[in-house]
């Protein structure tokens, strides 16, 4: 059995080989390399690791928010839905995210409000 084969219309997000940069001056830094995973409409998803290791790198690459310039998603696919968000648009990433697809930074306090839900 592959590991990422396509599972019909339950498969919410699939990641392959997302590899993912960082350039200064004179050197790189490889954060990410291969990271790979699929969440299923449903699925709950928890990323754990210790400081430094990707997390947050990781969500930043797939929700295209990494910081410019410098940081850069070299490789790999990012599909939501059947979409292929490393090749929309500004324009049309900006639609997506907030509405369709969305990341709680670590600082949960800061980040959710008690008064809804999640």
């Amino acid at each position: 059995m592959q590991m990422h084969q396509r599972l019909g219309n339950d498969l919410l997000l699939d990641v392959r080989d997302l590899e993912t940069h960082f350039f200064g001056e004179d050197s790189v830094t490889r954060a990410l390399s291969g990271i790979s995973f699929q969440v299923k409409k449903g699925e709950t998803l928890g990323v754990v690791g210790e400081s430094g290791c990707g997390k947050s790198v990781t969500a930043l690459s797939i929700l295209r928010l990494l910081p410019k310039p410098g940081a850069r998603t070299v490789g790999g696919e990012v599909r939501f839905q059947g979409r292929d968000l490393l090749g929309l648009s500004d324009r049309e990433m900006r639609k997506i995210r907030g509405d369709r697809i969305a990341m709680i930074f670590q600082e949960p306090m800061t980040s959710l409000n008690p008064v809804y839900t999640v």
